[in-house]
């Protein structure tokens, strides 16, 4: 080969690996200009998807009308608000569509091209719920409201470990979600208190980092001086599975199905494991007021059947949507009232089908003077609900 030959040859490869360079880099430059979603100063949003061919563009967002779907668990009769849909208006192959005025809250999206699910190219911000993904984007109207709280606010940060931990008691490994809060590692004499925090059906350890802000609620909160500084403990609630999807089992699927417990019985006699796991690798009080536990739906009736199970084991019980109804002489409840919890909570949405179960629950304790707290909010079985009361609950304990 002569020199010539090799020197074109060379020229030519380093042509190629230039090309594939800069094919490979195309994602990392700017794209089309198109901001969606915008956030005006009226505090209405815009959203826009540019799209010539499409012929219909549509918008289902939960800042829209919701349609309200009935459906039946467990034998109740219960509510889902699915978002409402709205049209996006064309002009020379933009598509746009705005809100009215929005308050501030964690909004969640998903566009609809010719009737096929679409996601919002121009919004690189999801969130996934079991096995569904969907644009998300938060505002703020005025410091303090809810959406405030949701966002990544210019105070000290705790941290966030996705932890594998032993339980001999289920004969597994699993995975939980820890956060420990900003100043953890500099006080290394210091015990924090616990909040064990329990996800809802379909859910998985990765559900309230992330769908619920859980990260970003505490964070805020605590540098308020609203909430004590705290550890939170984000299990998987499923006992037959080990961890979220793509971390254990090999293209795992969830459904609201494979990923929920139909008893508790095994979550009630494996807890301990978490708590000895907890208490042995990091810096946590051991006493009943250093603990609390709370969750949603599933995760709420998992509370309320831990502290019976447990009744001396947590000073503070949270039931989000959640909760095991009482017997006709609940023996079991009568323990957990004989421990002395500090704040016993039960928190349902207006139209939530489990309001029902929360309300005999609720009646019940009061028929027999326990010290029981009741909150009634607007809405149903949803996220925004559950992240309200968690803000509120983080208030409410380790005082």
């Amino acid at each position: 080969m002569t020199f010539d030959t090799m020197k074109k040859l060379i020229t030519i490869a380093a042509s190629l690996l230039w090309g594939a360079a800069l094919f490979a880099q195309q994602a990392l430059v700017p794209g089309s200009g198109i901001v969606s979603p915008e956030i005006n100063a009226d505090n209405t949003v815009t959203f826009r998807y540019y799209n010539p061919k499409a012929v219909t563009v549509q918008i289902s967002g939960d800042f829209l009308p919701s349609q309200k779907i009935t459906y039946v668990m467990d034998g109740q009769e219960r509510v889902w608000e699915a978002p409402g849909k709205a049209d996006l208006v064309e002009r020379n192959g933009l598509w746009t569509f705005t809100t009215e005025p929005l308050k501030g809250e964690l909004y969640s999206y998903t566009l609809y091209v010719d009737g096929q699910k679409t996601m919002d190219p121009s919004n690189i911000y999801q969130n996934r719920d079991i096995a569904t993904w969907t644009n998300i984007f938060t505002m703020s109207t005025e410091k303090g409201d809810k959406g405030w709280y949701y966002e990544v606010q210019d105070v000290p940060h705790g941290n966030v470990s996705k932890v594998w931990y032993e339980s001999p008691t289920l004969g597994t490994q699993r995975r939980m979600t820890v956060y420990t809060p900003a100043g953890y590692e500099k006080n290394p004499k210091k015990k924090y208190p616990v909040l064990y925090l329990l996800h809802g059906s379909g859910g998985d350890e990765d559900a309230w980092s992330d769908l619920g802000r859980a990260v970003q609620i505490l964070d805020n909160l605590i540098a308020e001086g609203k909430a004590e500084p705290m550890i939170v403990v984000m299990p998987n609630g499923v006992y037959f599975n080990q961890a979220a999807p793509g971390v254990a089992v090999n293209m795992f699927q969830p459904t609201i199905t494979n990923s929920r417990s139909q008893s508790t019985e095994e979550v009630e006699m494996s807890f301990p494991d978490i708590i000895r796991f907890m208490e042995a690798n990091y810096r946590v009080r051991k006493d009943q007021y250093g603990r609390a536990v709370a969750g949603l739906s599933m995760g709420g009736r998992q509370s309320a059947a831990l502290s019976r199970r447990h009744p001396s084991m947590f000073g503070y019980v949270g039931m989000f949507s959640g909760v095991v109804p009482p017997e006709e002489d609940d023996k079991a409840l009568e323990a957990v009232f004989a421990a002395k919890p500090k704040l016993y909570w039960i928190a349902c949405g207006k139209t939530d089908g489990v309001m029902v179960n929360s309300l005999l629950l609720k009646e019940y304790c009061e028929s027999k003077g326990y010290p029981v707290s009741f909150y009634e909010s607007e809405g149903g079985h949803i996220w925004r609900n559950w992240r309200e009361y968690l803000t509120i609950f983080a208030q409410k304990i380790f005082k």
